[in-house]
């Protein structure tokens, strides 16, 4: 089967298409992928680590651009619509998936324009507007949480899961040696500004020496980050990037961080409980829903950004540290977690391009 994934963008839409292209290759020796991103994009910096084929074109964000942004937008657009049809032209895909970002619009629609077989993949609770125009053209969508199907045709969607990294379900250990309680914290693969001023502060009222924290603080705030755990003296492994956050996730207790879609699929996978403060400026506010669908079921305790200060935190990590609602979030998170997601959307992607799924010895 010859697979085209188009979109990108952000880690949150790159990460799910590698863990669906890592089970596509693995399922035939000769099954193909090719990736379809733009320049602007994390794409080319994590496919080229990975060795995918990863071809570019011209698309572009509409909504906030004001008229002539939106006309330039337009046009990219319609340029990339033309890049797609080549690509296509040459790679003859059995199907076309779209995972959001910039390229998914334009070479999903130009796939259906050729009635090549198409499937989105939306990873928020809110999809954004292109994942819902696209979907009254696709085949199928595949949707992770059941609060999104409502904007989608009834009889194309599947409620599947947002696909998580292989390397995240394998059981490892973190290999520095520590004692007590492990709380991990990021916000991203960036960090999150207003979650490294507020977590230090917050543990710094707590003074618990049974504490350990691994911080994922970006490159800007690192050295202040470290400074402010020695000035409280706080046990903590501050680091600008967690290059094998597998063997973090393993061995944390609590993870403290954002609403994105990749970190709601990786806890809820690993049945993690978290405290989660959501980014207040994301698309349609969806991370504050994706948040809302863990609070609901007892998973997570949601701090919106307004309300994040260094004492409500405090508050809220004196009643887990002490009781025994860690052990509840964690059943609740993985009754969430769907870590077949990859495997079930590879399966409807056979059926859906007509290809036998045999697998290779």
């Amino acid at each position: 089967m010859k697979v085209i994934i188009a979109g990108g963008g952000t880690g949150g839409h790159i990460f799910p298409a590698i863990s669906i292209a890592e089970e596509i290759l693995k399922r035939h020796i000769e099954n193909q992928v090719l990736f379809v991103g733009t320049k602007k994009g994390l794409e080319i910096k994590l496919l080229s680590k990975r060795d995918y084929t990863l071809e570019l074109i011209s698309s572009g964000g509409i909504k906030g651009k004001g008229i002539v942004g939106s006309l330039k937008a337009i046009a990219l657009a319609l340029k990339g619509i033309f890049d797609s049809l080549r690509i296509i032209s040459r790679f003859k895909p059995d199907l076309v998936l779209g995972v959001g970002g910039y390229a998914s619009g334009p070479l999903v629609f130009a796939a259906a324009l050729l009635s090549i077989p198409t499937a989105i993949c939306e990873q928020n609770s809110v999809p954004g507007i292109t994942n819902r125009v696209l979907s009254r053209f696709v085949k199928r969508v595949f949707s992770s949480f059941e609060e999104s199907n409502r904007f989608f045709p009834d009889k194309k969607t599947i409620v599947v899961g947002n696909p998580v990294r292989s390397g995240i379900l394998i059981n490892k250990e973190y290999s520095q040696a520590h004692n007590g309680f492990t709380i991990l914290v990021f916000g991203g693969s960036q960090g999150a500004h207003k979650i490294n001023l507020l977590v230090p502060k917050a543990f710094g009222t707590l003074r618990r020496n049974d504490v350990f924290l691994i911080h994922q603080t970006g490159e800007e705030d690192l050295e202040d980050v470290r400074k402010a755990y020695e000035w409280y003296g706080i046990r903590a492994d501050v680091l600008p990037f967690i290059e094998d956050i597998a063997t973090v996730y393993k061995n944390a207790n609590l993870v403290i961080g954002r609403a994105g879609a990749g970190t709601i699929a990786e806890i809820t996978a690993l049945g993690k409980p978290s405290i989660l403060v959501p980014y207040p400026f994301s698309a349609y506010n969806h991370q504050l829903e994706n948040a809302k669908v863990l609070e609901k079921a007892g998973a997570a305790i949601v701090v919106e950004e307004k309300d994040a200060v260094p004492e409500r935190l405090t508050d809220i990590l004196k009643d887990l540290l002490n009781k025994d609602k860690l052990k509840e979030m964690s059943e609740q998170a993985r009754v969430l977690g769907k870590p077949d997601a990859a495997q079930r959307i590879v399966d409807e992607m056979y059926k859906l391009a007509g290809v036998a799924n045999v697998w290779s010895l």
